[in-house]
């Protein structure tokens, strides 16, 4: 086999010029034939007794075709690993020929880029640090309780405020001509709760039992309906009751209901604090590493393959399809295109390419130790751990992807160690739930 390869100047695009003897490729194809002839049926023939001019002639160019294929493809890596060319992506064959004996063809190919790392002490990092306060499982411990809360109607003089609930009929009217949907009775709503277009439920504040009021409203620009969206309209409102939460006190009942099986305030306070500790740890972990990672690839220039770009904005689109599916959506209605997804494919390709250099040049890998610990620890969170243990025994697919998050943790505090850090204290709720 000669090969011949062609490097440019700039950029990751190659070329190989491959010649290989086509005497291979036909003693290929007269065994697959052989192989054949043993079952393939014809009219006037028993099995295995059809003569080989006839299944050559009838399937002689087909099987030629496959084996030509397969044959390309096994030399072409077999070329490349010759000339010690780390593909990336799939090759573009061009130029396929036989000729004098030979088969020769072209192929284009990208490789992957060299990566440059830089020191890890000229990083500059912010990492967060928090900690769960008293105040913070006293706001949990209220939403516990919301989540169990009851509406209870208010006296008729009193009169509705934000987060609280009204029973109300409406009509509304454009140009003074009801509008189709526009209608309904007896119906609760929450003020606040922004289930209304925007003005609606501000309208009813400080309306009081048996009150009527007509109130202006401007359907949003982005509405549904086409008659309606920007259009300026009256809803004739009136409210039945007004109803204030009631939340449930912390009683034996109230705490058992979380599975607490000690039932005392004190032991639902300890569980509420034990889990939104947990929780904050692994948000400040994920936010930490993210900022590592960020830092890490910022300071890395380098040319990125194409067709690994393409492939990733292609899977993450893919999976975004799906979500849409899953939630009734068609795929052909929902107007996604490959260039949407480009700017994080191209973020997700360069940081797994730089994390693969700093992997290599560190020889950083998951231990066993390391993935058992992990593993516990998730499983400590449900009611039969060894269940969720026994469940990743099983899955091979979960250890990696648990292998996966333990090595960018090591990559994360390989960097620190160097690095020029700023911690940033933040609350809980800056942590787990921040702001859009």
């Amino acid at each position: 086999m000669q090969v011949t390869v062609e490097k440019p100047e700039t950029g990751l695009e190659h070329k190989i010029n491959v010649t290989l003897p086509a005497g291979d490729l036909d003693s290929k194809v007269e065994s697959r034939l052989a192989q054949m002839r043993r079952t393939v049926k014809m009219d006037g023939f028993r099995p295995g007794k059809v003569p080989m001019s006839i299944v050559k002639k009838r399937y002689g160019g087909q099987v030629r075709q496959e084996m030509m294929g397969e044959t390309v493809q096994q030399s072409f890596y077999e070329a490349v690993a010759k000339e010690s060319l780390n593909i990336a992506g799939y090759p573009q064959f061009q130029e396929l020929d036989e000729k004098d004996g030979n088969i020769i063809y072209s192929a284009t190919f990208e490789v992957f880029p060299e990566i440059k790392l830089p020191k890890f002490s000229t990083l500059k990092v912010e990492t967060v640090k928090s900690e769960v306060t008293d105040k913070d499982v006293e706001n949990m411990m209220t939403k516990l309780r919301e989540q169990k809360m009851a509406w209870k109607t208010a006296s008729a003089a009193k009169k509705a405020r934000n987060g609280e609930q009204v029973i109300i009929d409406f009509v509304g009217k454009k140009d003074g001509v009801e509008f189709e949907g526009g209608k309904a009775e007896n119906v609760p709503l929450e003020l606040g709760s922004g289930r209304m277009i925007p003005g609606f439920e501000d309208g009813i504040i400080g309306m009081k039992k048996g009150e009527e009021k007509t109130i202006e409203v401007t359907f949003p620009e982005d509405y549904q309906s086409e008659e309606l969206k920007g259009q300026t309209v009256t809803f004739d409102i009136t409210v039945h009751s007004v109803q204030k939460k009631v939340l449930p006190e912390i009683d034996e009942e109230f705490v058992k209901s979380f599975g607490i099986e000690e039932g005392t305030e004190e032991a639902l306070m300890n569980e509420i604090r034990s889990n939104m500790e947990k929780e904050l740890q692994r948000a400040v972990e994920n936010q930490n590493r993210t900022a590592v990672l960020d830092a890490l690839s910022e300071k890395v220039d380098v040319e990125l393959p194409q067709a690994l770009i393409d492939q990733e904005a292609s899977a993450l689109m893919q999976r975004q399809v799906e979500q849409f599916q899953q939630q009734g959506l068609k795929a052909e209605d929902i107007g996604l295109t490959l260039e949407t997804f480009k700017p994080d494919a191209e973020k997700r390709v360069k940081i797994g390419l730089v994390l693969g250099e700093v992997i290599k040049e560190n020889k950083i890998e998951a231990t066993e130790e390391a993935r058992k610990a992990f593993i516990e620890d998730q499983a400590s969170a449900y009611e039969d751990p060894k269940e969720v243990i026994d469940w990743y025994a099983k899955n091979p697919q979960a250890q990696k992807e648990i292998d996966a998050i333990l090595v960018e943790k090591e990559i994360a505090n390989t960097i620190l160690k160097d690095a020029k850090v700023k911690e940033v204290s933040k609350s809980f709720e800056e942590i787990v739930s921040p702001a859009a």
